[in-house]
């Protein structure tokens, strides 16, 4: 799956460069292949995920401080803090 994954990435990159609207179909397709690997993401969803990638988006933070919470962290604060920092998840336990 990982190959897979990168041949998509590989191929969407070529296609930005392509007119807009084959592009979405692109991601389309992208969104189908994936599907048969039971990974549900829309295209509209890969869009998003590419844009971000690329820099072209950056995450709200709310957005953020909920991949916080889903990995373990009460914000997005204190996620960064302890990857970037000297902390560890155990700043959650804290009263």
């Amino acid at each position: 799956m990982k190959r897979d994954l990168r041949m998509l990435f590989a191929e969407a990159g070529k296609k930005l460069r392509e007119e807009p609207h084959e592009v979405v179909m692109d991601f389309e397709k992208a969104s189908h292949r994936l599907a048969k690997h039971n990974v549900d993401l829309s295209s509209h969803s890969l869009k998003k995920l590419w844009e971000l990638v690329t820099g072209k988006r950056r995450l709200s933070m709310e957005a953020r401080n909920r991949l916080a919470l889903f990995a373990g962290f009460q914000t997005w604060d204190d996620l960064m803090n302890t990857v970037h920092g000297d902390t560890d998840a155990s700043i959650n336990y804290e009263e």
